[in-house]
């Protein structure tokens, strides 16, 4: 019987349908040891429900743990030495290309450049040819005239 369930001590025997004198006596002190016993408690405390065994660490136990987590540690220390220096070679492997890149790109411009020269060069003589030029057009073989005997 749960203690919600258990009558009032201010309330007659009489007035509990089924229930004797004999089950409940009527001094509410009694009443209350009753309680008391049936959950292990004392009047004037809170119920105490038994407890779980105890939980006990043996200094063993507490050793092997401090041994697991330096080993831990000094794992996750090398690998966190690795990764810095993996990530240091990276990034100086990527430092080298695009250094190595930047050198073929101002190659490559000054190749352009070069280039562009060249042909204001040649078109500069061609121009200057031009006027002097005594072939006769159809003496010159263009790519029209080649096909067509």
């Amino acid at each position: 019987m749960m203690p919600a369930q258990m009558p009032d001590p201010m309330l007659p025997d009489s007035s509990l349908p089924g229930f004797s004198t004999a089950v409940f006596p009527s001094s509410s002190l009694t009443q209350t040891l009753k309680l008391s016993q049936m959950f292990c408690v004392r009047p004037s405390e809170e119920p105490q429900y038994p407890s779980k065994r105890p939980f006990t660490v043996l200094q063993s136990e507490v050793g092997d743990e401090d041994e697991r987590r330096k080993r831990r540690r000094e794992k996750n220390k090398v690998a966190a030495a690795r990764c810095r220096n993996k990530k240091k070679e990276r990034t100086d492997f990527l430092q080298k290309e695009s250094e190595r890149l930047e050198v073929l790109n101002r190659e490559l411009k000054a190749q352009i450049e070069s280039l562009k020269q060249e042909k204001q060069h040649l078109v500069l003589m061609l121009n200057l040819h031009r006027p002097t030029c005594i072939v006769r057009t159809t003496s010159v073989k263009t790519p029209e005239r080649a096909e067509s005997p």
